[in-house]
């Protein structure tokens, strides 16, 4: 069972408790009625696994200590030209003779005061940003012990 269907299920318990804690009697068969919490449960947790997807990848972003969480794919490095902030075309496994490496995407509005857009032939230009950017995406280990129940 996977961690998702051990919440779901834990769901599915606490919501058929609720439904029917104003019909427990415990002067009556205890054994019946539990019986009828676990079908409610066993039916509801069916329900939510039905409509359960394939798990998704959840990324944690850190932000001065406050996280931030996002269901998906992992966020990947864009690098951003450093003149005009367009996207910028990676060439370092196709550029041949003296092409640049890193070129800027914007060629009508990126200007470096050259007539022509940015464009870099060092291999390493965007290595320190691309450091920065994978430290700030990568999330906290967290021990399974150490979370609580959601209820």
């Amino acid at each position: 069972m996977t961690q998702s269907e051990i919440i779901m299920k834990q769901v599915a318990l606490k919501a058929a408790v609720e439904l029917t804690k104003d019909k427990f009697d415990p002067n009556n068969d205890i054994a019946n009625q539990l019986e009828v919490i676990r079908n409610i449960s066993n039916n509801l947790f069916n329900y939510l696994k039905d409509g359960y997807e394939e798990e998704q990848k959840v990324t944690y972003k850190y932000t001065n200590d406050t996280p931030q969480v996002s269901v998906g794919d992992k966020p990947t490095f864009e690098p951003k030209c450093p003149s005009c902030g367009s996207k910028v075309w990676d060439n370092r496994e196709t550029a041949q003779g003296k092409q640049p490496l890193w070129k800027c995407g914007n060629k009508d509005g990126c200007d470096t005061g050259k007539g022509y857009p940015w464009a870099s032939w060092n291999e390493d230009e965007f290595d320190n940003a691309m450091k920065k950017f994978t430290a700030e995406q990568t999330p906290e280990v967290v021990e399974i012990e150490d979370l609580a129940p959601p209820f």
